[in-house]
């Protein structure tokens, strides 16, 4: 039995203290579980600590997967036989910087659809989720002989609202499926964070981090202020930080994280170091935040989309490596545990060269091969066509007509190539105070428009929650002449592109460099090494090898290569590279490193690298 009193963990009447890392199942291979999981435990951890992901679970209403990176309960067993313990944080939402906070794109179909509440059908959906999951867990509880020793209810709620009904709500029914262990609550370490976020029957656990080497009164003052003999669990303790695109890394120094943890100890107090593994944010699944940046609007929220990389600087690298931050913390923990831990092997890594790309393919020949199309008079945002990833393009005919000197658009989510009679004319981006092109009379002459928008991936943290974010164009698509009023432009020709179904694609010579366009190429490898794909003569797009997509890649940076884990090769490999532009040099780069810390500029890549603020 888990307990808790007098400001400490029980577990059959024994005090404990649980020394935690963070590494998420979903964002690595099976393949790799093992090792990381054995890397925890050689740091001197006792325990770790996972979210789960519902849209990788139920990527489509109704429809379940548990397999593969999906594998939750292997992700268990796993580290139960390393010797860990398991700290569930199942949802339904866990932000981690996770597209839409792992809330399936599905929920967004009914634009009166709440979040986070008891009212409408969200619990009713979350039941239906949790009915799959639960039973994959409940077996491995620590009272049932397993390993699981705490569960939360929701996260960081009181960063969004503060519905006492709705967070006890969240509590039961995670009782009523048979959660015996502690359940906990997870916010913000200050006093409106805690009090929005708790719930009746429930332990209250604090987040926070780069606190430079301390753990002081102040951060635990709140908690005791709402719930004087609570353990301190520092559930979310900010060793690292996430990368938008365009902006330096963000780093933490490895030493003040290693006293941060040497004070957690000395004070008896149990802690999770978010992330121990990041891990990567395959395929679209990359989250995004919105801050209000906006010297001239402080209420105008911008949007940053995360990189591909959930490396985070954490206590082990993407591909799992371990870092001057693993060897500082393994100090500390072997001191205080009185044993000598062993340092763990280095991660083999390969380069395989240059992979030229033999074969061409056009979007725009394409789109029944790779999309499906619909018909609307109005235009919609990408779930109403039960979409919820990927691109989705808007075709519409234009009459001939003068003076037609403005096209724009309103609810860009969140990025646009415009196309007019196959020309490219110019790309719009979400956060432009005004989102338009000015024709320089090419409108006039009537013909075919083409808008292909991107999701860029959606928001997980804050207000834009309340809405969803949904992608594509929300409101409408308008022309306007010198003066007068604007026309709103109607029936459309929509494709969905959530791009699964690449291989239907039809292949032609690569000298056909109408973007934008899919490469594809082969290439071989006799062993299954962890490497690294170097996209230095492409600007935008995503990659797939072996039918698996390894995420998105953009020119700006910081990041400028995407991990390919080993465990995706095979003797003879294909890969796709889909490029929003044309390339004179169709070759891509297979190595043994890592780029994470390079943004563009005027005299090419720069190495840009900062610290830690906030998260």
């Amino acid at each position: 039995m888990v307990t808790w009193h007098d400001r400490s963990f029980y577990i059959d009447g024994e005090p404990v203290c649980f020394h935690c890392g963070a590494i998420h199942y979903f964002r690595s291979l099976p393949e790799k579980w093992p090792e990381l999981l054995r890397k925890l435990k050689q740091c001197g951890m006792n325990a770790v600590e996972t979210y789960c992901a519902w849209n990788l679970h139920e990527s489509k209403p109704g429809e379940f997967c548990f397999e593969g990176r999906a594998d939750v309960e292997k992700f268990i067993e796993i580290a139960e036989k390393e010797g860990l313990y398991v700290i569930v944080r199942p949802g339904p939402y866990i932000c981690g910087e996770w597209e839409f906070g792992g809330l399936p794109g599905w929920l967004l179909k009914d634009e009166g659809f709440r979040y986070r509440t008891d009212e409408g059908d969200y619990l009713k959906y979350t039941k239906r989720y949790f009915d799959e999951l639960m039973p994959r867990i409940i077996p491995h509880l620590q009272t049932k002989g397993g390993n699981v020793v705490l569960f939360a209810a929701e996260n960081e709620y009181g960063s969004f609202g503060n519905s006492r009904t709705y967070m006890n709500k969240c509590v039961q029914m995670l009782k009523d499926y048979g959660v015996d262990v502690p359940v906990i609550t997870a916010d913000g370490h200050t006093g409106m964070y805690l009090d929005g976020g708790k719930a009746d029957d429930s332990l209250i656990t604090i987040n926070f981090g780069y606190s430079k080497g301390e753990l002081t009164p102040e951060h635990t003052r709140a908690l005791w202020e709402n719930q004087p003999n609570a353990p301190v669990f520092h559930m979310e303790h900010w060793v690292g930080a996430i990368s938008h695109w365009n902006e330096g890394r963000m780093t933490y120094d490895p030493d003040l994280a290693a006293e941060e943890v040497q004070a957690h100890l000395e004070q008896n107090a149990s802690f999770n170091l978010y992330m121990f593994h990041g891990g990567t944010n395959f395929g679209f699944y990359n989250g995004a935040n919105a801050f209000m940046n906006d010297p001239d609007n402080l209420l105008r929220l911008l949007y940053y989309p995360d990189v591909t990389s959930y490396d985070y600087d954490a206590v082990l690298t993407e591909w799992g490596e371990i870092t001057p931050k693993y060897l500082a913390i393994q100090k500390v923990m072997s001191k205080y545990l009185g044993k000598e831990l062993p340092v763990p092997a280095p991660v083999p890594t390969m380069s395989l060269g240059d992979v030229p790309l033999t074969a061409c393919a056009s979007l725009f020949e394409n789109l029944e091969n790779v999309g499906t199309k619909h018909i609307s008079s109005c235009i919609h945002h990408m779930e109403h066509y039960d979409q919820s990833y990927g691109y989705i393009l808007y075709r519409t005919h234009l009459r001939p007509n003068k003076n037609v000197w403005l096209l724009a658009m309103t609810g860009l989510a969140d990025r646009a190539h415009v196309f007019f009679n196959g020309i490219w004319r110019g790309t719009l981006d979400r956060n432009q105070k005004d989102t338009f092109l000015k024709s320089d009379g090419w409108l006039d002459e009537g013909g075919t428009l083409d808008i292909l928008v991107e999701n860029q991936g959606r928001v997980n943290f804050a207000l834009p929650m309340d809405k969803g974010d949904r992608k594509g164009i929300l409101e409408h698509v308008y022309v306007g002449q010198t003066k007068g009023p604007c026309q709103i432009l109607y029936n459309w020709e929509v494709y969905t592109l959530p791009m699964e179904n690449l291989q239907n694609l039809q292949y032609g010579s690569v000298q056909d460099k109408k973007h934008p366009v899919f490469y594809k190429g082969s290439f071989k490898a006799t062993e299954k090494k962890d490497c690294f794909v170097h996209l230095d003569n492409f600007t935008k797009g995503f990659v797939v090898v072996n039918g698996f997509n390894l995420g998105r890649y953009w020119e700006i940076g910081p990041q400028r290569s995407l991990y390919l884990p080993g465990a995706l090769l095979k003797d003879e490999n294909e890969i796709i590279v889909f490029a929003e532009e044309a390339t004179e040099t169709p070759t891509i780069s297979i190595k043994d490193y890592h780029i994470l810390d390079a943004i563009k500029t005027n005299d090419g890549p720069e190495t840009v690298t900062s610290g830690v603020d906030e998260k």
